[in-house]
């Protein structure tokens, strides 16, 4: 039979369950009432301050950058790198025979390249954006060498063109083996129009 507690030993049960007690209530109404909420506080703050020294360091460059984007409006070789224009229909319509005549300027190298499908696409205006831009969807039939030749062509050449979307099948037609011969390939190619101000010459 176990022996009930002495004097001591029930003072220091009661100073344990009172240490607990205090320890629950410190939790209940200090921690999670104050402590973790002003924690909370002092993440926002230091997330405020960051976003506050990166808007800082934008807004300081914005002189610098809007002198190169006047040095590039004016500069003739960042003119022909967009496309001439104010409709934007028919500026699409100019994109998809630019298009074109490059991939023909291709079709005799190797098994060849020609256009089976092609539409031009006049997308809604970007307001963030400072130019329109027009786009030009193409289905080809093309070895790789003169696909290689055209991707390359559309990016480095003038007017600057930007291959938005690029899919390339095997054709169904294909030989069992040996080379590919002509793959089934869609491309989505983007440009941008000169804004009517830059047409004007000085």
């Amino acid at each position: 039979m176990r022996r009930p507690l002495n004097v001591r030993e029930r003072r220091g049960a009661a100073l344990l369950v009172l240490a607990l007690l205090i320890y629950v209530a410190w939790w209940l109404l200090v921690d999670s009432w104050f402590a973790a909420p002003l924690a909370d506080i002092d993440q926002q703050i230091d997330d405020l301050r960051d976003q506050q020294q990166r808007y800082a360091g934008l807004l300081a460059q914005r002189p610098a950058l809007q002198q190169q984007l006047a040095a590039a409006r004016q500069d003739p070789a960042s003119r022909s790198s967009l496309l001439p224009g104010e409709d934007p229909s028919a500026v699409a319509a100019q994109l998809m025979q630019l298009t074109v005549d490059r991939v023909k300027a291709h079709a005799g190298q190797g098994p060849g390249c020609e256009v089976s499908q092609r539409m031009p696409i006049t997308p809604e205006q970007d307001s963030a954006e400072p130019w329109r831009q027009v786009k030009v969807s193409l289905t080809l039939d093309c070895a790789a060498q003169p696909l290689a030749q055209l991707l390359h062509d559309l990016e480095y050449g003038q007017p600057s063109l930007f291959v938005d979307a690029l899919s390339v099948q095997r054709a169904t037609n294909a030989p069992a083996s040996g080379g590919p011969g002509r793959l089934r390939v869609h491309l989505l190619v983007r440009g941008y129009l000169q804004p009517a101000s830059a047409q004007v010459a000085p």
